[in-house]
């Protein structure tokens, strides 16, 4: 008679049993990439004192699991491992799920919902990207992100909802109390009281993107926007910041084999890098063309960005190209390669970002790597 606790938000009309529990299944990914760079490395520079070559990984595994109910409720739990350590920490994303004919509920552990619907063009693969690519190959200090969200930790504890389809049209929206609440050792274990507010941290913040598709006589297309809000900040001791707000909109468009789409996202009083009162943009493009097993992709980004903080260059431009590469060998098993060009610039010249001085910093990668998923 528990479940029947369910009526007063309605999604249980009576009390519902399922004729078996939920069983988790496996699955996962297993990114790796052999990478070479060729950059600025004279004293001072990015580049100085760091190997010219590597051999990088990424790996997690997905237990993921879920039962209807005789009532049509589908209930299910999705934990994710991390293959490697990540700062101590192992678990990356978990969560549990509730979804039927009013859509899906999240609660836990993920990403808010600008981050996990926003578009981004074509052209990328497994592990390379001019945007915010598993494996980055120059010596940078900032990605050319155009899907990030305002929580201080990714994956901070949060209500996820996902609407159904209506005409190609779909709602994403997220809550989170705590931004930077993630793991029990920052306060969302057991407990006595809410957790504290600790200086700097955001919370209540809201998060909404929506997303469009169409699918015609051998074209398609598929646009979204939306927006991420810092409901307040912890004030910390010393000079107030302001509440961090983020914009991303995107628009894919597809021909036969052939795809093409651009995206901009709009960082206002964006914090990086430990550094605070920074206003930043990116844009950019991509395309890719798929021929048999062959996918051939190319993209790029321009990040832009102006500071009123005193540690950082009053002007910071960071611009990404890359060629890419993909052959699948069979379900789950694909090749990708690339070739990427990274160029620098600040102004005043010779100024720091953070410290680091970075202007007229140049880099060309090339990558060669393995994209599993089981």
């Amino acid at each position: 008679m528990a479940s029947s606790a369910l009526l007063g938000v309605g999604l249980i009309a009576s009390p519902a049993m399922a004729a078996d529990g939920i069983k988790l299944g496996i699955g996962g990914f297993f990114k790796t990439a052999y990478m070479m760079n060729f950059d600025d490395d004279g004293e001072g520079d990015l580049g100085n004192e760091r190997n010219t070559d590597g051999v990088f990984s990424d790996s997690e595994v997905h237990f993921t699991g879920s039962t209807v109910l005789d009532n049509g409720l589908e209930v299910g739990a999705r934990v994710e491992l991390e293959g490697e350590d990540d700062a101590g920490d192992q678990i990356d994303e978990a969560w549990i799920w509730f979804s039927g004919g009013f859509g899906e509920l999240r609660m836990g552990s993920d990403d808010d919902a600008l981050a996990n619907a926003c578009i981004v063009p074509p052209g990328g693969t497994g592990n390379f990207s001019a945007f915010s690519p598993n494996q980055w190959g120059a010596n940078t200090l900032t990605s050319n992100s155009v899907c990030s969200g305002v929580d201080d930790r990714g994956d901070a504890q949060k209500f996820v909802y996902i609407s159904p389809s209506f005409a190609g049209f779909q709602l994403t929206g997220s809550y989170t109390p705590n931004g930077g609440d993630e793991r029990h050792g920052d306060g969302v274990g057991p407990h006595l009281g809410m957790p504290a507010n600790m200086d700097g941290e955001s919370r209540h913040n809201v998060s909404l993107y929506g997303t469009y598709s169409y699918e015609g006589d051998g074209w398609g297309l598929t646009a979204g926007a939306g927006a991420s809000f810092e409901g307040h900040v912890e004030q910390a001791p010393g000079p107030d910041r302001d509440e961090q707000d983020l914009y991303q909109a995107g628009l894919n468009l597809t021909f036969g084999n052939f795809g093409v789409g651009g995206v901009f996202e709009y960082y206002n009083d964006f914090i990086d890098q430990g550094a605070s009162d920074l206003d930043r943009w990116v844009a950019g493009i991509g395309t890719a063309y798929t021929l048999d097993a062959w996918t051939f992709g190319a993209q790029y980004s321009h990040l832009d960005q102006e500071s009123n903080n005193s540690a950082t260059a009053d002007e910071f431009q960071q611009d990404r190209v890359v060629l890419t590469g993909n052959y699948a060998f069979g379900p789950g098993i694909n090749l990708d390669g690339e070739v990427g060009y990274t160029w620098i610039d600040t102004d005043p010249e010779g100024g720091t970002v953070t410290g680091t001085d970075v202007d007229d910093y140049n880099s060309l990668e090339i990558g060669i790597g393995t994209n599993i998923t089981f």
